[in-house]
């Protein structure tokens, strides 16, 4: 029994030891180990399938590309719409966004924007318009058996947008916040800048929406925006999901097969006007509050279907495209001045597109990194790049591209995007086939054709005092002013003797009616009060105490707020803020705003209105909530102040005010309403100030206490260390 067990373990081992043996026989040595990135070999990129695409015409003129794809029960679709800002009147910027936004808010003649709202809410789906510079868009995403729904939905939307008018206005409100932010970010102001230095700020490329083009725009505008431009010829969809093709074109043609043709020719791409567009120099952003530089060097180039498009592509790469590039290099890895250090071709399809080089760096180094970044991109000029730089930037850019065809929806968008700028459907194919074919000769016959140092503008943003030698002594620098026109008020007839002598004669009567010579005796005071803020999250209870200096135009308010004590100041030249994250300069519109915030108290008005430098005059009357008022326009140039005093012409005294201002958001036309008159020291001041901004309730104050000249310390508005 013994012998047997031993016979049988024996046999295991020596099957055991057959199958090792025959096993390691099997598995491959391991590979050499590779000691630097350039020994390893990767495998060739597979090729990018595009799926069948199925292209049809209505009889209307809509295009229609549509895949099966059946992966998930879904149907979406992306509309490409021939409209967007570059059609739109320059004095009327922002009026392809509005209408764009309202058309899917707003909703239809038939169904309202709240009630669509509550409708896709029920069914999962979503249904969005918006609009882009070059071009407009609208999309679905839909379960499989509600997707005829979806597509009824953004018939009806395209075909007959309602454009209530409080739509409209909640548009408006939005968008005055973006300009209002438009300079909180460095890398925007620097993005922005630089776009309107190359297109020309005039450019259809350029312009910027303000505050004056935004008010200007009108529910007729958009009427009449949408009759111009949405019509079935100038719309392509791109469907892909669950369904079967044939099916889909049929569902299609009941859909949106009614929808008449527009008969309008299709908007031809403004083209870019050299002699708008900016000239090549040296330009600078100084701004103060920042402690690193933004630096670029630009120049206006090609379309993608110029002849030299693919060798700007790779030697755009090789210059400055990946971690391994030149710029990469030497002014990130070698000189160690920025993180960030790369160059870009964006190339349009329709219209001359930039080409630029940009890097960051901190304020101390920012002339050296400069001209680092000047003498690799003259490099470039010089040799051709060697066999790695080659394999390298065509790597990048091949493998890179495939990260924009990784799903049905990017491929069938990108498919129709082709047709909408009229570029043949194998594009991408013409495009990997040119990226591969550019030689060494090609970059550097393209660097030596494009790469004109005398065609670059230069722009610099930063803290100009810091750097380590003046940009001037690069050349002559132009200043870029960002300051963001404040919209105006209502236009007023010009002055009379008689409009002069009236509103001389109101505001008297005001201020004796106030107080006479107590009020000019204020020069400084405190208050304590309940301020309500209505914001998009509701309304917002903030204890707050005001010191006001008028004297020395001063101002202190302490703020107890859910997130702690918030203080805001300005101590006569800045103004500084101090939150539970610490303390720090105020942008330079809310130290303005403190500014004028002080001078145009009612005290201080009512003590200086005929005062040297000051102009006032009747305006005659107005409403103010459901009472006449007589406006008077107190105007005081060098200080920028103009500010309408609404007087009760019963009482004699102030029932409000009006000017433009802001509040926690963008500027408009504020209003306040003064109420519960009481008596103070011997001067009459309101204990409630209701607030409104372009119509709207914006804030409320309720005063529990105010305190005549306290005789506070100037210490109180001295910014912390």
């Amino acid at each position: 029994m013994l012998k047997k067990k031993c016979l049988t373990g024996f046999l295991l081992l020596a099957l055991a030891a057959g199958a090792f043996a025959q096993t390691r026989a099997q598995v491959p040595k391991p590979a050499a180990v590779v000691k630097t990135h350039k020994e390893i070999k990767l495998p060739e990129l597979n090729p990018i399938t595009v799926p069948q695409v199925h292209k049809h015409v209505l009889p209307n003129g809509l295009t229609l590309f549509l895949v099966e794809d059946p992966e998930l029960p879904l149907v979406r679709a992306q509309a490409v719409i021939r409209t967007g800002e570059r059609w739109e009147p320059a004095a009327k910027a922002g009026l392809a966004d509005i209408a764009l936004r309202v058309m899917r808010t707003g909703g239809s003649t038939t169904r309202s924007g709240d009630a669509l709202d509550k409708d896709l809410d029920r069914l999962s789906m979503t249904v969005e318009t918006g609009a882009g510079k070059n071009s407009s868009s609208a999309s679905i995403f839909a379960l499989k058996e509600d997707g005829e729904k979806a597509f009824t939905i953004l018939a009806d939307l395209l075909r007959n947008p309602a454009f209530p008018q409080d739509k409209i206005d909640l548009a408006k409100i939005d968008m005055r916040d973006s300009i209002a932010r438009r300079n909180d970010e460095p890398m925007g102001i620097h993005g922005r800048e630089q776009l309107r230095l190359l297109y020309g700020k005039n450019s259809a490329y350029a312009r910027q929406m303000e505050y004056a083009t935004l008010d200007s725009i009108t529910r007729d505008d958009l009427v009449n925006f949408h009759k111009q431009y949405f019509q079935p010829e100038n719309v392509i969809l791109a469907v892909w999901g669950d369904f079967k093709a044939p099916a889909m074109k049929t569902q299609m043609e009941k859909v949106f097969g009614s929808w008449a043709k527009g008969g309008k020719p299709k908007p031809e791409a403004p083209q870019v006007d050299p002699q708008v567009a900016g000239k090549p120099g040296i330009y600078l952003i100084d701004k103060d509050d920042v402690t690193q530089s933004t630096l670029a060097m630009s120049m206006l180039l090609g379309r993608r279907d110029d002849p030299d498009y693919h060798a700007m592509v790779v030697m755009t790469n090789v210059l400055g495209g990946s971690f391994g590039s030149r710029m990469t290099n030497n002014i990130r890895a070698k000189e160690g001045l920025a993180y960030m250090a790369f160059s870009h071709y964006a190339a349009e399809f329709d219209h001359a597109g930039m080409w630029f080089a940009q890097t960051g760096t901190k304020s101390g180094t920012t002339i050296k990194a400069l001209e680092l970044m000047r003498q690799e991109i003259a490099r470039m000029k010089e040799v051709e790049p060697t066999d790695d730089e080659m394999s390298v930037a065509k790597d990048g850019i091949l493998r890179g591209e495939a990260f924009d065809f990784d799903s049905t929806g990017k491929i069938v968008g990108r498919l129709a995007t082709y047709e909408y700028y009229g570029y043949p459907s194998d594009y991408l194919q013409r495009y990997r086939e040119g990226i591969k074919k550019v030689t060494k000769a090609d970059v550097l016959r393209a660097a030596q054709k494009y790469l004109d140092m005398d065609k670059f503008q230069i722009l610099v943003l930063g803290k100009s005092k810091d750097f380590d030698k003046p940009l001037s002594s690069l050349g002559t620098v132009t200043p870029v002013d960002v300051t963001i026109p404040q919209p105006k008020g209502a236009e007023v007839s010009a002055a009379t003797d008689e409009t002069r002598a009236k509103g001389v004669a109101l505001l008297t009567r005001a201020r004796q009616l106030h107080g006479g010579d107590a009020i000019k005796a204020v020069k400084q005071y405190q208050a304590k009060m309940d301020l309500t803020m209505v914001t998009p999250q509701g309304e917002m209870s903030l204890g707050t105490d005001a010191t006001v200096d008028l004297a020395d135009v001063k101002y202190l308010m302490k703020i107890a707020s859910p997130m702690g004590e918030i203080i805001q100041a300005f101590d006569g030249e800045k103004g500084w803020m101090k939150t539970p994250q610490g303390v720090q300069d105020a942008p330079p519109a809310v130290a303005d705003q403190a500014r004028k915030n002080a001078v145009q108290d009612n005290i201080s008005l009512l003590s200086n209105f005929d005062a040297a430098g000051y102009a006032v005059q009747a305006v005659g009357i107005s409403k103010l909530g459901d009472k006449d008022v007589e406006g008077v326009l107190v105007k005081n140039e060098a200080l920028k102040l103009e500010v309408t005093m609404l007087i009760d012409p019963a009482t004699g005294m102030l029932a409000g005010k009006g000017y433009q201002g802001a509040l926690m958001g963008p500027p408009g036309a504020l209003v306040e309403t003064f109420s519960e008159m009481r008596d103070v020291g011997g001067v009459k001041l309101p204990f409630h100030v209701s607030i409104t901004n372009n119509g709207r309730k914006a804030a409320e104050q309720k005063v529990s206490e105010y305190k005549l000249n306290p005789g506070v310390s100037d210490d109180i508005y001295k910014k912390p260390q």
